[in-house]
């Protein structure tokens, strides 16, 4: 299979794996180089007390002899002291070889001073090197000292003496590889505890690609890779519900237009079709057609004021804004309507409290409170508004009606856009259906809440709360 076929889990187990094993690799090397170096000076230390040894038996067995045969007297007299297998080299101070104990007489006299670790005796008293002996034709571990009169070098056979000494340590492999498999372990439980986000993220593209809108069981882990894919989901859903939601709302503003549009064209071309109309029936659908185009431009305004608060609400100017003369306002703009209705009005607001707001959504917040009462409640009733208390800067209210309420089935939708108790009820009360829409949004917009229940003793009431200002 070729790489770019690989799933990503496994992509990226295989690069941290390498990235890991060299890694490993690498630390080991330096780790098991150090060990040997540390073993060859551990050698070198233990080979520098036979350097004094031979040095102190070959003085003093040279005084009055000859010196080759003595100086072999003198390594013969330590051969119970002596590694057996050491090479001992004795130099004169031209560093030219006087004894060998394993070269052949031929090679004495040869001269050393180009070996490093003469070069480095002559430099600092003592030197050593591993390297490769072309009289002995193997490797070897030098050790040399430099004396008033000689150069000493003890050497060990890298294969039968040193090698045995600094080779790896089977244990320390068996730590390597332990490690290793551990951290292949650990790599492949991350890349696949890293991968779920991403598995379950491919699983909700793959049915959003084939149109399905069930993702409850794309299920992310927790963690901060599962809360991204918590929102992902979560803003899709929300996209998908703004587009269902403006769908259906393009379609409520097309068939709640159509209604009023179609009317004044109806009456107007009535009007210009039919010349002999009488002037009492052209008023009659002049007045018609205008209570129609009034209706069409409540909506037009409620829509827009709704759009404003939902998209545009930074636009609001916030100002302290008086209740008590703002409920003032409303009652005297629909004092008709409440005396036809015979509609008993009652407040308890107390005449100082100034909420922070815009005046022209909190008219409208209670505004349309009221006219929804008065259009659906039914006649004689009675409408209460009051501030049940201030407490942290909030004002609670209450409002309610003694009228029919409505089905506690509705009770959850009566803030929807256009959404109808009675098919008929807003067209046969000229309203335009977002009303309620418009109060809890200018609520929301207020940063208050707001919720609708049916009175045990009849009638509908909505609690809602506002900020106070501080002024």
């Amino acid at each position: 299979m070729s790489l770019f076929k690989i799933g990503y889990k496994y992509k990226i187990l295989l690069y941290f794996l390498l990235i890991f094993t060299t890694i490993i690799l690498l630390f080991s090397y330096i780790f098991l180089q150090k060990d040997r170096d540390m073993k060859v000076e551990r050698l070198i230390l233990l080979m520098q007390p036979y350097t004094d040894i031979i040095y102190s038996e070959v003085v003093s067995e040279t005084e009055d002899e000859d010196n080759l045969i003595t100086i072999s007297r003198a390594i013969d007299n330590l051969k119970d002291i002596l590694p057996a297998e050491m090479r001992i080299t004795v130099l004169d101070i031209d560093a030219s070889v006087i004894y060998d104990n394993l070269s052949e007489p031929e090679y004495s006299s040869l001269n050393r001073s180009e070996r490093p670790e003469i070069i480095a005796a002559v430099k600092d008293g003592t030197g050593s090197a591993m390297r490769y002996s072309a009289t002995l034709q193997s490797d070897y571990l030098y050790f040399a000292k430099r004396y008033p009169t000689l150069y000493i070098r003890t050497a060990l056979e890298y294969n039968s003496s040193v090698l045995p000494i600094i080779k790896i340590d089977r244990q320390y492999q068996i730590y390597i590889l332990i490690v290793l498999i551990l951290s292949i372990a650990i790599l492949f439980y991350m890349t696949r505890k890293v991968g779920k986000p991403f598995s379950a993220l491919k699983e909700f593209v793959s049915r959003v690609e084939h149109g399905s809108n069930d993702y409850s069981n794309v299920e992310f882990p927790k963690g901060e890779f599962g809360e991204v894919g918590e929102k992902i989901i979560h803003a899709f859903r929300q996209l998908e519900n703004t587009k269902r939601y403006k769908q259906e709302l393009t379609h409520n503003i097309a068939h709640e237009l159509k209604t009023p549009v179609t009317g004044i064209r109806g009456y107007i071309e009535t009007i210009l079709q039919q010349e002999e109309i009488a002037p009492e029936q052209r008023k009659a659908f002049l007045e018609k057609a205008l209570a129609q185009a009034m209706r069409l431009s409540s909506i037009v305004n409620d829509i827009s004021i709704l759009n404003k608060i939902e998209e545009a609400e930074y636009k609001f100017d916030f100002e302290p804004v008086n209740i008590s003369q703002c409920i003032t306002d409303i009652e005297n703009d629909l004092a008709l309507k409440i005396e036809q209705k015979q509609i008993s009005f009652t407040t308890d607001v107390d005449e100082q409290l100034f909420i922070e707001g815009n005046y022209l959504l909190i008219y409208y917040l209670f505004k349309n409170l009221i006219e929804n009462s008065i259009e659906y409640a039914g006649n004689n009733i009675t409408i209460y508004l009051g501030v049940e208390k201030v407490s942290d800067g909030v004002a609670y209210f209450t409002y309610y009606d003694t009228g029919v309420g409505v089905s506690d089935k509705h009770l959850d939708r009566i803030f929807e856009r256009f959404y109808r108790l009675d098919e008929g009820r807003s067209r046969k009360s000229g309203g335009s259906g977002l009303g309620l829409s418009i109060v809890r949004n200018s609520v929301l917009l207020h940063k208050g809440i707001i919720s609708a229940n049916n009175r045990e003793s009849g009638g509908l009431q909505f609690d809602f709360s506002l900020k106070v200002s501080a002024t």
